[in-house]
């Protein structure tokens, strides 16, 4: 029964490292731009697509692929920022909400025009190769996407709390205003946080899409996870989600394992409606 328990565990800190990417990107965002980004999990979607795109056709080894994903998805997250967010920075937040859902169903629908609405495999070339480890067993596939977080939330954490841009992210995030009293460049810090979210999303999405699969409307569910683990962490708290995500992650595994995987979706909403009435601020609060 402990071996059976703690397998679901792992299964949950795999659900927790995929989550953990995507709502980090969320946190900044949110945290620094200050727009809830409902088109994150096309990115997400996107990010897979372009992992499925040069593994399949270009023959590039997948953990290569990881990161052409993410550079491209971080061009593409620069031109999104400039071209549909920016005009509407320090505006009311309905209208980031609004224009971001609009490009949520914008790319999502060109997605299917493009590739079709069947789910596609992506072969890693690591799904058959198993790690076992005091009587627990992984595929080196769902290790891998453990390694990825671990690897890009720690780099993320040193990057925000050790470099001069990081800290000027952080000031930003504490006081837009009296930031760029001091000379920081608002747009170029919202640039690239917009940018850096992106490609967290789209490592996610890779790893992800080679575990499961590829399709158009995979960025769904992990968006609306994603955005409970924001809501749960503290809104702008990139701690608190990084917690969060790994409560949410186990807590959908122990469920599925123990309850029904049926209802694996409806966990996360579960959590989120015990937040509200045990800890409204959030587990560690927000941001400011």
């Amino acid at each position: 029964m402990l071996t059976v328990f703690l397998q679901q565990i792992l299964n949950g800190l795999v659900l927790g490292s995929n989550y953990a990417l995507m709502a980090l990107g969320l946190t900044m965002i949110f945290g620094i731009l200050e727009i809830i980004n409902f088109a994150h999990g096309e990115i997400y979607m996107i990010g897979a697509f372009t992992a499925l795109y040069f593994t399949t056709f270009l023959g590039v080894p997948f953990l290569l692929a990881i990161p052409i994903s993410m550079v491209g998805a971080a061009l593409l997250g620069l031109m999104i920022q400039r071209v549909v967010f920016r005009p509407i920075i320090g505006k009311p937040m309905i209208n980031g909400m609004l224009l971001s859902f609009g490009l949520s169903v914008f790319l999502m629908n060109l997605s299917i025009l493009l590739f079709k609405a069947d789910p596609r495999s992506l072969e890693s070339g690591y799904a058959h190769a198993n790690v076992q480890f005091f009587g627990l067993q992984i595929t080196l596939e769902r290790l891998i996407a453990i390694i990825v977080a671990v690897i890009f939330v720690s780099f993320l954490y040193l990057f925000i709390q050790w470099t001069k841009v990081g800290r000027a992210m952080r000031a930003v995030a504490e006081d837009r205003e009296a930031a760029q009293a001091v000379g920081v460049n608002i747009a170029r810090i919202h640039l690239l946080t917009f940018a850096i979210g992106c490609a967290l999303a789209a490592s996610a999405g890779s790893v992800t899409g080679a575990i499961f699969f590829v399709s158009p409307i995979m960025g769904w569910a992990p968006a609306i996870k994603s955005f409970v683990v924001v809501i749960l962490g503290g809104f702008g708290n990139i701690t608190g989600a990084i917690l969060a995500s790994f409560i949410l992650g186990i807590s959908e595994s122990l469920g599925s394992g123990y309850i029904s995987y049926a209802y694996k979706d409806a966990y996360a909403f579960v959590i989120l409606l015990l937040a509200f009435l045990l800890k409204p601020e959030g587990l560690l609060g927000g941001s400011k």
